[in-house]
């Protein structure tokens, strides 16, 4: 064990109040973009997870902010709470955290070993896409404990939205929004089909001004790494969790494994994940969740499909407003690619979008 996370553990031990003569093994098990992720088997105890926050994130050190870190750890607590309410075991029932100057953790239940993409065939993964897209309409049907809307935040006693919920001006400004982004792409110097492009968008809102969706505890972060996919069962971790629009966010899972993951696979931080390689186990994973999120109802189907198509339009014109600026940091390099992957990427969301129109 290396000396710099023996100290670490160390320390992890003394703040949990256990013993470290009763520890059986310890194992690093992987490393996101935010956590170095040990398992830890104490005797007579189930297996844990320690995730403790690395220093640096996408080459740039981590400020410490405890505000930010108890409402990244509470929404975490609040997902997981709502999430094995809807679905038994679905994510880890124990979640704890430790925050201070020195180290910052959490430890939660192990809910086992990932089969990796390559291990999965057409079936299962769609499979897969079916228990998600039944577990995600669960969680969007459950009506939320917080009456507000937007990312949360915790206020030292509890989470709240950072917007007070009037859904039917969200509902107005959110479609605005959209419609301004594609007036901003049509402002362009790109190349594109426009008038195809802007008859689909515009086809598109006039239907969903008049569909306001439920507002619900949705998921911003769906990626494989965060879904453990074992032999009978699915699991979800580390969550993202926000108030939002619940069709939306189903949208957002579709739109993830069918386009966004595949056209990541360049990126720095998600190269060695082999996204394009499987490409179509991502895809039936997707229609697997899309079958059984709208019951195999054309028409929730449809509004489905409308809001992948609006995720692309979003994509397009965060690719364009970087190029745009000219000066790509380290940190969006690190995780969207360069001034090259990011132009080959933009043509592709403008061809994907052509191609729905």
């Amino acid at each position: 064990m290396e000396k710099d996370f023996k100290e670490k553990l160390d320390y992890v031990f003394e703040k949990l109040g256990h013993d470290q003569s009763n520890l059986e093994f310890c194992v690093k098990i992987g490393e996101g973009a935010w956590h170095e992720v040990y398992k830890i088997k104490e005797k007579l105890k189930k297996e844990q997870v320690i995730r403790i926050k690395k220093e640096k994130a996408y080459g740039e050190i981590q400020e410490f902010n405890k505000s930010e870190l108890l409402t990244e750890y509470e929404t975490t607590k609040l997902y997981y709470k709502k999430a094995n309410k809807c679905y038994s075991y679905f994510c880890p029932t124990e979640f704890n955290y430790f925050i201070d100057h020195k180290i910052v953790f959490t430890v939660e239940s192990f809910m086992g070993k990932s089969l990796k993409l390559n291990d999965l065939n057409h079936t299962k993964a769609y499979d897969y896409g079916v228990i998600l897209g039944d577990f995600f309409k669960k969680m969007h049907n459950e009506k939320p404990t917080i009456n507000d809307f937007g990312n949360l935040i915790w206020n030292g006693k509890s989470l709240k939205g950072t917007e007070k919920l009037d859904i039917e001006q969200i509902w107005k400004k959110e479609n605005d929004f959209l419609l301004d982004t594609l007036d901003r792409l049509n402002t362009s110097q790109l190349s594109f089909d426009r008038q195809k492009v802007n008859d689909k968008i515009n086809s598109i809102i006039n239907y969903r001004r008049n569909q306001i969706q439920k507002i619900s505890l949705v998921n911003q972060d769906v990626t494989p790494e965060n879904i453990i996919f074992s032999e009978n069962r699915v699991s979800l971790i580390d969550p993202f969790p926000k108030l939002d629009f619940e069709l939306k966010f189903a949208g957002y899972f579709f739109f993830c494994y069918k386009f966004l993951l595949p056209a990541y696979s360049n990126a720095p931080r998600y190269i060695d994940n082999e996204y394009e390689k499987n490409r179509l186990i991502l895809s039936s994973i997707a229609e697997g969740f899309a079958y059984q999120y709208t019951k195999d109802d054309q028409e929730e189907l449809k509004k489905l499909r409308d809001e992948y198509i609006l995720w692309v339009l979003l994509e397009a014109y965060d690719h364009y407003s970087i190029l745009e600026k000219g000066n790509i940091s380290q940190k969006v390099k690190l995780k969207m690619g360069d001034i090259n992957i990011l132009k080959n990427r933009l043509n592709l969301c403008l061809k994907e979008l052509q191609g729905f129109a």
